[in-house]
């Protein structure tokens, strides 16, 4: 067998790198969501109730999912869930029934808006399925954004605990609902355009992990439904709602 020339080895070597170029050069990066706020807010995450008729429904964790997402939009922060529980847990809450508690918390959390669920459907084992309906509720202009005395909890007034107080509150609301079915072309067709750039290419699965994981699939959920307020919120305020752009750098996917 005659001896390997200098260019011969370069054209090997060139010809096996050529494929990873091309991924490379190919590689889609995934999109963040921007906010239609003039200034920079700062949302918070209650634990989601459970009305899917599926007993182990970890409401907390559905949460911290949207969490995750709504710290990735461009002009929105939003507090860790151990934040919100503990503040909940000091005033006495084991969730938010009504928009009088909801403004509470947003006080005590010195919040701009909250975050409410519930989950309807959800089935973690192949195909998934995953179901919620979410509200913001936000702070109004003109509304009382100082911090919440505790005497305010001791010392209830019929304006503030009847339902013609609820009603004077100063807040806005937008809604959304959606169900997210494995089974279904364009939930899969949305959900390989979410994955793009954001799974673990060293993982055997890669960009399948989304279509196993519960805790994937619920956090592509979270994405779309936060997608939709910030949609309605843009609706709301008269403005148009950026296109998303690169996503800034941040921590690797769980």
């Amino acid at each position: 067998m005659g001896r390997f020339t200098l260019a011969t080895v370069t054209a090997i070597a060139a010809a096996c790198l050529m494929p990873l170029a091309g991924c490379q050069t190919g590689k889609v990066q995934p999109t963040i969501l921007k906010a239609p706020y003039l200034n920079e807010r700062v949302w918070a995450v209650a634990p989601f109730a459970n009305e899917s008729g599926v007993s182990d429904v970890d409401g907390a964790m559905v949460a911290d999912r949207f969490v995750s997402e709504i710290e990735q939009v461009d002009g929105l922060r939003c507090l860790p869930l151990n934040r919100t529980l503990a503040a909940m847990k000091s005033l006495g809450m084991t969730g938010i029934r009504d928009l009088q508690q909801a403004s509470t918390l947003m006080r005590t959390l010195q919040v701009d808006g909250i975050v409410l669920g519930t989950v309807t459907e959800w089935d973690p084992y192949k195909p998934l399925r995953f179901g919620a309906a979410v509200e913001v509720i936000s702070v109004a202009e003109g509304a009382d954004r100082k911090p919440m005395d505790l005497k305010e909890l001791t010392m209830p007034t019929a304006e503030s605990t009847s339902a013609g107080g609820l009603g004077k509150l100063k807040a806005e609301i937008s809604q959304g609902s959606r169900l997210f079915d494995a089974r279904n072309n364009e939930t899969l067709g949305e959900l390989e355009r979410y994955a793009r750039g954001r799974f673990d290419p060293n993982s055997a699965l890669g960009a399948q992990a989304y279509e196993t994981r519960i805790d994937l699939f619920t956090r592509f959920g979270a994405y779309v439904l936060t997608r939709d307020l910030l949609e309605q919120e843009a609706a709301r305020l008269g403005v148009a709602l950026e296109a998303g752009k690169a996503e800034r750098p941040s921590a690797a996917q769980k």
